[in-house]
């Protein structure tokens, strides 16, 4: 909720707002790779940010770029910097119409442990994996009294780079180069108001996993199409309830004939609730097919649900818990995943330039892959100063 007297000015650039911001952090990390071995490290972080908002009668345009950096005190290995970039443009065409246009950037880096098992052991990776991804999305919306009709499409290309691998016995690097892919997606939507600030909608999309590689390093054609069709509830912004509600279908057909198709009920949700002016609840779930690298496996089914709260303690006090589960069933292979992650944080907003913040997080994987378990759990001190 706005704070006037603790949210930052801003600089006025003629019609738009430049707000700048540098995060300086120090935390520790009790399992640095992600295994069994449990080994922990000092770390460091800076993350210089900057927003920019218009502030025009029609249209807006709201631009992000940032990046965190991380310096380990032992474990340098694991040293990295990501950075990412989202601009953000809706054109209102004449009443009722407008046009969204999305473009985001991103250089970033996987946890340890995602496809390969965490730590250095022979042929593991040397460092996190690093990628980029590089997006454009795009909707055009036009309303007719209580009905909303909307069309749009998404582009999204991911590159994986290769890494040294530890004490290699076939190749010195490990090939990433088959996990390049592009993917493709479109929709329509059809919502219709049935009171103030609540819709009911139906919702089609097709959608297309094109992989650079032919085949990948195991011999597999990873490529695939799919097409899902749901319905459900959205609420507007009001003083209780926003955000929205949904079933529905998917089905995922894939080009090597070593897969299965994958028809799954899929749903989700993503809401925020208000119960009183000093508390918000968030509650976000989905249920989606994804891809995956694992040998043999076309994707696992990722059933997942969040919950978070937000309490104001006192006007410039603010305190958070995170609760989440996800299951991720490997389709085609033996493998089943269950991670439950939490966290706690408090913010203290000391002014408009200054605010301190100290939070803890918690990730546990229970997987009938051995190799996979692990649980780790991170602390973080820092302090941001904007304007």
């Amino acid at each position: 909720r706005p704070r006037p007297e603790y949210d930052a000015i801003g600089i006025r650039l003629g019609s738009v707002f430049l707000y700048p911001s540098l995060t300086a952090g120090l935390g520790y990390n009790d399992n640095v790779f992600n295994n069994s071995g449990k080994l922990g490290d000092y770390f460091y972080t800076l993350a210089p940010a900057l927003n920019v908002q218009s502030a025009w009668s029609r249209h807006a345009l709201n631009l992000a770029i940032g990046s965190k950096s991380y310096w380990f005190s032992n474990e340098e290995s694991e040293n990295r910097t990501d950075w990412n970039f989202d601009g953000s443009l809706r054109l209102d065409v004449m009443r009722g119409t407008d046009i969204k246009l999305n473009v985001h950037l991103a250089d970033l880096h996987e946890a340890r442990g995602t496809e390969l098992p965490g730590g250095l052991g022979p042929g593991a990776a040397t460092e996190p994996t690093s990628y980029s991804r590089t997006g454009f999305s795009g909707e055009f919306g036009h309303t007719l009294n209580r009905l909303r009709l909307s069309v749009g499409g998404a582009w999204d290309v991911f590159d994986y780079n290769d890494v040294d691998v530890v004490l290699p016995a076939l190749s010195p690097t490990l090939n990433n180069d088959d996990r390049d892919r592009t993917d493709t997606s479109a929709f329509v939507k059809a919502a219709y108001e049935v009171s103030d600030n609540t819709a009911l909608f139906v919702r089609g999309r097709v959608e297309g996993h094109d992989f650079d590689a032919l085949v990948d390093d195991d011999g597999f054609n990873r490529d695939s199409s799919g097409w899902g069709i749901d319905g459900g509830v959205e609420f507007g912004m009001t003083h209780v309830l926003t955000g929205e509600l949904f079933a529905g279908y998917t089905q995922r057909t894939y080009d090597d004939i070593a897969f299965d198709e994958g028809s799954q009920f899929g749903f989700g949700a993503g809401l925020k609730w208000f119960p009183s002016m000093l508390t918000t609840v968030s509650v976000d779930a989905a249920r989606t097919i994804e891809d995956t690298s694992i040998t043999a496996s076309s994707g696992y089914l990722s059933t997942r649900g969040q919950l978070g709260v937000d309490h104001e303690l006192l006007r410039n006090v603010i305190l958070s818990g995170l609760l989440g589960y996800q299951n991720a069933d490997y389709l085609d292979v033996v493998r089943n995943d269950d991670i439950l992650h939490g966290g706690l944080s408090g913010r203290y907003l000391v002014n408009q330039n200054l605010h301190f913040e100290a939070g803890w997080e918690y990730t546990d994987r229970s997987s009938n892959a051995a190799a996979f378990d692990y649980s780790s759990s991170q602390f973080l001190l820092s302090i941001t100063g904007k304007m």
